[in-house]
C-alpha cells in the first residue's frame, strides 16, 4: 500500500482541528507506523519460523505466552512452554514476513491450512500492511503468491455449519466465516496425510470472536465474547472478566489440536502463535501493528510430536461456501 502522504495531512488537520487527542494520537501512530514497516520490512525484528526445525508448525493466533502456561497443565503434549519473539504484532506482519519470497524454496515444499482472512489477503490478493494512509511509508514487501506453496487452502471459504447464520444478530458476522477448530483440524489431517515435506496449520483461536461457549453449548455469542476488547475500551468487561474467556477460547483450540496430534505423523511438532494480545497493558487491548510490546511480540514455542493412530477421517473433499469480501472481514475482526 502507498503512504497516501495527502489523505493522512487531511486527516492530521481534521484530528487537530477538532482538539480530540485520541484522534491526534491515532495519526502520530499512522505516522509512526508507517516508518517502523518501512524498516522492518527490510530488516525483521524477530525469529523466522521457517528456521527452525519442524516437520509440523501449528499455529494458534493471537496466543500468549503466560496463557499457554497457564493451561499447559491440563495437556499432556504442552510439556515445556518456551517462547521466541515473533516478527510480527499482528498477523498482517507476521504473514509479509513469514511468506517472504526470501523462503521460496521452502515454501515450494509447504502446505499451508489456514483460518486466517490475512492469508487470502495477502498471498492471493497482494494487499500488504499498512491498510491505513501514512505520510512515512517505503516499504519493501516482497511476499510470495499462493502459487508458489506446496499446497494452500483458506478454509474461510469453505462450506462449513455456520455458514447458515443470518446477516445479523449476536453471533453474525464474524462466526459464519470463523470456522471452530475441529472443521480446520479435519482440513490439517487431509493435507497431513498427502506427505508434504512441511505442513503449516494455522487456526484462528483464540483469537476473538471469544467462541467456546458457542461451539459447546450452542448458544449466541455475548456481545463481550464477540468483541471483548471493544467491551473492555468501553467500560462494559474488565479484564479479570475477559481473560477466562480468553484462556476457554484457548482450550478449545488445544482440544482440537490433541485430535490432529493424533491424526498426523510428524516427528517434529512445533506449537507457536503469529503474536499475542494485550489485555490493558497502556491502556490497549488486542494486537496493533508496528508496536514491540512483549505481551504482543513474545510468543510461545512448544515441541512436542505426532503420530497418525488413523482415530479420525475425515472427508478428503471440501465444498466451497459463499464467497465473502476479505477486506470486509478484516474489518470486522479488527484488522482494517
Amino acid at each position: 500500500m502507498k503512504g497516501n502522504t495527502k489523505r493522512w495531512l487531511s486527516d492530521a488537520k481534521s484530528a487537530i482541528a477538532s482538539g480530540d487527542p485520541g484522534e491526534i494520537a491515532e495519526q502520530l501512530y499512522y505516522a509512526y507506523s508507517g516508518a517502523w514497516l518501512s524498516v522492518t520490512s527490510r530488516h525483521p525484528v524477530g525469529t523466522h519460523v521457517l528456521e527452525r526445525d519442524w516437520d509440523a508448525l501449528i499455529v494458534l493466533d493471537g496466543c500468549r505466552v503466560d496463557a499457554m502456561r497457564e493451561v499447559a497443565p491440563e495437556y499432556s503434549f504442552v510439556e515445556n512452554v518456551e517462547s521466541i519473539w515473533s516478527i510480527g504484532s499482528t498477523s498482517a506482519e507476521w504473514h509479509v514476513h513469514t511468506f517472504s519470497s526470501a523462503y521460496a524454496e521452502e515454501l515450494s515444499e509447504t502446505a499451508l491450512i489456514s483460518a486466517n482472512p490475512n492469508t487470502e489477503a495477502i498471498l492471493m490478493e497482494d494487499d500488504h500492511p499498512p491498510r491505513y494512509p501514512t505520510p512515512l511509508l517505503s516499504t519493501d514487501w516482497d511476499a510470495v503468491s499462493a502459487e508458489d506453496l506446496a499446497y494452500l487452502e483458506v478454509t474461510r471459504n469453505h462450506d462449513h455449519p455456520y455458514n447458515t447464520i443470518g446477516d445479523s444478530g449476536p453471533s453474525a458476522p464474524n462466526v459464519k466465516t470463523v470456522q471452530a477448530p475441529d472443521y480446520v483440524t479435519d482440513r490439517g489431517i487431509v493435507a497431513g496425510r498427502e506427505g508434504y515435506e512441511r505442513l503449516i496449520v494455522h487456526y484462528f483461536q483464540p483469537h476473538r470472536p471469544f467462541i467456546h461457549d458457542f461451539v459447546t453449548e450452542g448458544r449466541d455469542l455475548t456481545d463481550v465474547e464477540d468483541d471483548p476488547f471493544r467491551a473492555a475500551r468501553a467500560g462494559e468487561a474488565t479484564e479479570e472478566e475477559i481473560w477466562p474467556l480468553y484462556l476457554d477460547n484457548l482450550r478449545l483450540v488445544l482440544d482440537s489440536v490433541e485430535e490432529l496430534l493424533e491424526n498426523l505423523d510428524a516427528e517434529k511438532v512445533a506449537i507457536t502463535s503469529d503474536h499475542g494480545e494485550l489485555f490493558g497493558e497502556f491502556g490497549q487491548y488486542g494486537h496493533i501493528e508496528s508496536i514491540p510490546h512483549p505481551n504482543l511480540k513474545k510468543v510461545p514455542w512448544v515441541e512436542t510430536t505426532a503420530t497418525d493412530e488413523r482415530a479420525r477421517e475425515p472427508d478428503e473433499e471440501f465444498s466451497m461456501g459463499e464467497k465473502r469480501d476479505v477486506r470486509q472481514q478484516l474489518a470486522d475482526l479488527g484488522y482494517v
